[in-house]
C-alpha cells in the first residue's frame, strides 16, 4: 500500500530564498530522478510552489510524493543519499521556520519532515494495490533504439 507525503514549508521572502525556491522547482525532476529510481518505492513525486496571496513570489514549497511502505524507512533511504541531504539543507536554508536545532542526523530529518507533513496514510486514494517493484516487474522498461535509415 502506498503512503503520501505532502511536505509544506513556508519560505523566507528575501530575494535569495525566492530564487532558491524557483531554482529547486525548475530543476526538481532532473535532480531527483536517479535517486527516486534507485529507491524502487516512489510512485510519484513533484514539487510545487505556493504563490503569495499578492501573486508576486512564492509563499511556500510543497513536496508531494506517494511511496511504498511506512514513512520513516522511506525517509531513512533518502537521508543516506548525499544529494538528498544537500537538497534538504537548501530547503532548511530558505525555510521561514528552519529546524531548531539544525538537522544533523536521521532523527532530526524524520522529525522535521513528519512535523511538516500535511498528509496521513488515510488521506490517500489508491486505485491499485501494487508496489512500484510489482508494477515494474509486470511492465518492464523497454529501451527504444534509434531507427537506422
Amino acid at each position: 500500500m502506498a503512503n503520501p507525503l505532502t511536505l509544506y514549508v513556508p519560505i523566507k521572502q528575501d530575494a535569495i530564498s525566492q530564487a532558491g525556491a524557483q531554482l529547486a522547482y525548475e530543476t526538481f525532476v532532473k535532480s531527483v530522478k536517479t535517486g527516486l529510481d534507485a529507491s524502487g518505492i516512489v510512485h510519484y513525486a513533484r514539487l510545487a510552489l505556493i504563490p503569495n496571496a499578492s501573486g508576486q513570489g512564492t509563499y511556500a514549497i510543497l513536496l508531494i510524493t506517494a511511496f511504498d511502505g511506512p514513512m520513516n524507512p522511506y525517509l531513512s533511504f533518502f537521508w543516506t543519499n548525499p544529494n538528498t541531504q544537500k537538497a534538504f539543507a537548501g530547503i532548511a536554508q530558505v525555510a521561514l521556520n528552519p529546524p531548531v536545532p539544525p538537522v544533523t542526523d536521521l532523527t532530526g530529518f524524520e522529525n522535521f519532515i513528519n512535523e511538516n507533513n500535511l498528509s496521513q496514510p488515510a488521506d490517500l486514494y489508491q486505485a491499485y494495490p501494487q508496489t512500484v517493484k510489482e508494477i515494474e516487474a509486470a511492465f518492464p522498461h523497454k529501451t527504444v533504439l534509434p531507427k537506422h535509415k
